[in-house]
């Protein structure tokens, strides 16, 4: 029997694994539901970023953006709230700046 050893993370917060995981799949989730809408971002290299809304704790609404890039033929940048499991853009605003991307779920009233 061999015993595996644990990283200090995996020790502290047990379920960081599985929750980065469920982290990342909301966000293809997310790209994939605003690629169905604007079809011509799933044919660039998009530098997506984004976060699950604070507040949300079904995980059920999801930020995210891109930032203008004009070598890729992104001429402005933009934000989306998306619906992870109904499978719609919620809200769709212009992006200049990192910070300027929702983070709490009260942004969407």
């Amino acid at each position: 029997m061999t015993e595996q050893r644990r990283s200090a993370a995996s020790r502290i917060v047990p379920f960081l694994r599985v929750e980065q995981e469920m982290a990342a799949d909301r966000m293809e989730r997310a790209v994939a539901v605003v690629c169905g809408r604007h079809p011509r971002l799933a044919e660039i290299e998009v530098a997506w970023f984004g976060n699950k809304l604070q507040g949300d704790s079904s995980g059920r609404y999801h930020a995210l953006g891109f930032l203008s890039d004009p070598d890729k033929g992104l001429e402005e940048g933009r934000g989306f709230v998306v619906d992870v499991v109904g499978g719609h853009v919620m809200r769709e605003l212009p992006l200049e700046r990192r910070r300027d991307l929702p983070t709490d779920i009260g942004a969407l009233a």
